[in-house]
């Protein structure tokens, strides 16, 4: 699939009172690597190298960032927005945790719920001057990371892993999603690669042999750490705080942050589908969709223009129809929350909510003024608006 390099542009803009230099991702394909340990000694190191850190923690129904700093209470905000809390060490952080009344409560969100609080997270905090923000993402390649990638200005991710075989699919998958968003990958860190016996020293594999470095290889990626599992950190972390901890796991990592700049952005021709109605306008039944108008875009130009047949799919079946185009982006009506996912699982950028011609439609997505309504979305079949428009 074609990278969405000329997708407009749904960033969203920062608070008045941000100014963010580099915004570095920290993601794994699965829950448990260490993800979390890795944004928050990361932050901890490049502050005791004299810059200013923060963190946004887009593991909203998993957050574990205050708890590792030992950062407790609830978000404050004033007429400029909210205020981030901030560790001993200067590390500024919000966190779902922060906004709770008990840090046990559970986050029980839709997925829509969960992509506007990490969006909100940017823009209605009140960051101030950092030098380098570390996104700390859940695992996996779903809606957060997706919406990260489109509407925060990232400029670049690291990916955290562990030795098992199974690590090269999911690394694969991880650095895929990047790709495809035109996101950099800075690195690999491999999270458990050994246990030192604590009498002779001899590096121990409990979860077996490494397969990162075949893995770097393949993608032509460096690898920038090779973490133990170490006991004392952990205890450590769970007592004092991260910011008591002193280890050298993660120094490449660090030097290759302070000199990295993102590259210049790919361009690729991206191909865009509409839903269309035999009459040329965007079809509003997404469920019974027959026909797809696919211009393929590259340099604001429409270099092709085809009609494709559903082939008799309906409702998520279609995420594979259009996944086999190459689709990067699918305008439409009206879809339901499982179409959705199926589609942005796929990596198909949506953007529901069009109405009138196809041609329309495609010229307002390209000047930028056509954007996603979420209210052109729901849960339900059978719902139908005003102008007939249908969940479907």
């Amino acid at each position: 699939m074609a990278n969405n390099t000329n997708n407009p542009d749904f960033a969203i803009p920062d608070n008045p009172d941000s100014r963010v230099k580099k915004v570095i991702g920290v993601v794994s394909g699965k829950g448990g690597v260490g993800k979390s340990f890795v944004t928050s000694y990361l932050a901890v190191l490049m502050s005791r190298r004299g810059y200013r850190t923060a963190i946004l923690d887009a593991d909203i129904t998993g957050p574990s960032i205050p708890k590792a700093f030992g950062v407790h209470g609830r978000l404050t905000a004033d007429d400029i927005g909210i205020i981030p809390e901030e560790s001993d060490g200067g590390v500024k952080m919000v966190s779902a945790n922060l906004l709770l009344d008990s840090e046990d409560q559970p986050i029980v969100w839709r997925g829509a719920m969960i992509a506007n609080a990490v969006k909100d997270f940017w823009s209605t905090v009140r960051w101030g001057d950092v030098d380098y923000m570390f996104v700390d993402m859940p695992p996996g390649t779903g809606d957060v990371p997706l919406t990260t990638f489109q509407s925060l200005p990232v400029d670049g991710i690291l990916v955290v892993t562990s030795p098992q075989e199974l690590v090269s699919m999911i690394v694969s998958k991880a650095v895929a999603m990047a790709d495809l968003m035109d996101v950099p990958v800075i690195g690999l860190i491999e999270n458990y690669s050994y246990v030192l016996c604590p009498d002779c020293g001899k590096k121990i594999h409990i979860f077996g042999e490494s397969h990162v470095d075949q893995i770097a290889e393949k993608f032509g990626l460096p690898v920038l750490a090779k973490m133990p599992l170490d006991p004392k950190v952990g205890a450590a972390v769970d007592g004092e705080g991260i910011e008591s901890v002193y280890v050298d796991w993660l120094d490449k990592a660090a030097d290759a942050l302070e000199v990295y700049e993102k590259p210049a952005p790919k361009v690729h021709p991206t191909k865009v589908a509409v839903t269309t109605g035999e009459d040329g306008k965007v079809f509003q039944h997404f469920g019974r969709t027959e026909w797809f108008t696919v211009y393929t875009i590259q340099d604001g130009q429409i270099l092709s223009k085809e009609k494709i047949a559903a082939d008799g799919a309906g409702h998520e079946g279609l995420a594979d129809v259009l996944a086999a185009n190459e689709i990067d982006v699918l305008i439409c009506g009206g879809l339901g929350g499982g179409a959705y996912a199926a589609l942005t699982q796929a990596g198909i950028t949506v953007v529901p909510g069009a109405k009138g011609s196809v041609d329309v439609a495609i010229a307002l997505y390209m000047s930028g003024n056509l954007k996603p309504s979420d209210e052109a979305t729901c849960d339900h079949h059978d719902h139908e608006d005003g102008d007939g428009g249908c969940c479907h």
